[in-house]
């Protein structure tokens, strides 16, 4: 689906969650880069709407997906700090995925200022915590693992 008005997201409190591959994660937590368009992405941000995948089943199917047996795990910012920060939050269902959205980093300029708009993105979601798995749940399973 294109960005149009029609596929607009409303400004809420709805998280749009991320799944950050493990070689992004330093101390436990995801790099700021996590957050932010690469070139290939045409400076929108692909992310799942936490209304039609939780954290847990996006996760899951991230680690599927990617064939990994962990990920960084599943971080989220919602539709209204992303409209706060001036970005446009859009559904983009794609056939494998319902829940898929594009967060349109446009806006913000060129890549520099794009890179600076996501590492305030990045600040929401680092203060917000990793959604999945919990914290608590990811040391059990290092320990277990050990």
């Amino acid at each position: 689906m294109p960005i149009n008005d029609a596929s607009l997201l409303p400004a809420s409190a709805e998280l749009l969650t991320r799944q950050v591959h493990p070689s992004q994660i330093t101390e436990g937590r995801p790099s700021a880069r996590s957050f932010t368009p690469t070139e290939k992405d045409a400076g929108h941000l692909s992310a799942d709407r936490e209304s039609l995948l939780s954290p847990r089943e996006a996760y899951e199917r991230y680690l599927q997906r990617k064939q990994l047996n962990e990920g960084g795990g599943t971080w989220g910012v919602s539709i209204q700090e992303f409209a706060n920060l001036g970005l446009a939050s859009y559904a983009d269902p794609i056939s494998d995925n319902s829940a898929h959205t594009l967060v349109d980093f446009t806006s913000a300029g060129d890549a520099k200022k794009q890179q600076t708009v996501g590492k305030l993105a990045y600040a929401k979601a680092k203060a917000r915590g990793r959604l999945h798995p919990p914290p608590d749940l990811a040391a059990q399973h290092k320990t277990a693992d050990s």
